[in-house]
């Protein structure tokens, strides 16, 4: 026990020793980013780190050889991340579409995305969904107002950054409530057996989808029960 207590010390005094932690440390850090670019960023960093660490500190061919492998495998996602970002620049509606989702999701699954998506412009009045009626579609409002009705109430009200039908989409029941447009609506619409085919071919683009309908959802249940609040205490 004396002699692992000495060692730790020394290695938290010796200099050699604290830049081999620090490699790892990186590497760590790196895994607690949200945000892709980071994450690859910081491994990068740690790679590099490491490649020197193993090189010139403690001499290990081995892992010089696997960290190399990391570092390129990193650099070229990199590069993935930076072609998508630089080469295929979204229009107005797609970037609003791109903005509401979560830091976390790669643009490239994105991009996919919107791939399946059409750009429909809705006029006042038009009905996106209808009570009971199966829904065909998946709506996002890119900009415009579309307001909920269950029965002759109206219980909500949806704006640029809300998705119409996606608990239908979630579940496969028909619509719960009609959606009618009010104002002048720009949304991207999505066949919802073209997205459910895609998505079952594809994992990547499933968790990016629901990572934005569940986003959406917490947004909507929030705005309900601020909504509810504020009625009992008027």
């Amino acid at each position: 026990m004396t002699d692992f207590l000495d060692e730790l010390t020394r290695g938290l005094t010796d200099p050699a020793i604290l830049f081999g932690h620090f490699t790892y440390f990186l590497l760590i850090v790196s895994m607690l980013m949200r945000r892709m670019v980071l994450l690859r960023l910081l491994a990068v960093a740690s790679g590099v780190t490491k490649i020197i660490y193993r090189a010139f500190f403690i001499f290990d061919p081995v892992s010089v050889l696997w960290e190399t492998v990391f570092v390129v495998v990193n650099v070229i996602q990199l590069l993935i991340i930076w072609y998508y970002e630089y080469h295929h620049r979204f229009d107005e509606e797609h970037q609003h579409f791109a903005d509401n989702m979560p830091d976390s999701v790669d643009r490239s699954a994105i991009k996919r995305l919107l791939d399946l998506s059409d750009l429909r412009r809705l006029a006042p009045g038009d009905k996106l969904t209808s009570e009971g009626q199966p829904v065909t579609e998946l709506v996002y409002i890119a900009d415009g107002i579309v307001k909920i009705e269950h029965g002759d109430r109206v219980v909500a009200i949806c704006g640029p950054g809300d998705y119409i039908g996606e608990l239908s989409f979630l579940s496969g029941k028909p619509a719960s409530a009609s959606a009618v447009v009010v104002k002048p609506t720009r949304a991207l619409v999505f066949d919802q057996a073209q997205l459910n085919a895609s998505i079952a071919a594809d994992a990547q683009l499933r968790r990016t989808l629901e990572s934005a309908l569940n986003r959406n959802l917490a947004g909507k249940l929030t705005r309900s029960n601020d909504t509810s609040a504020a009625s009992a205490v008027a």
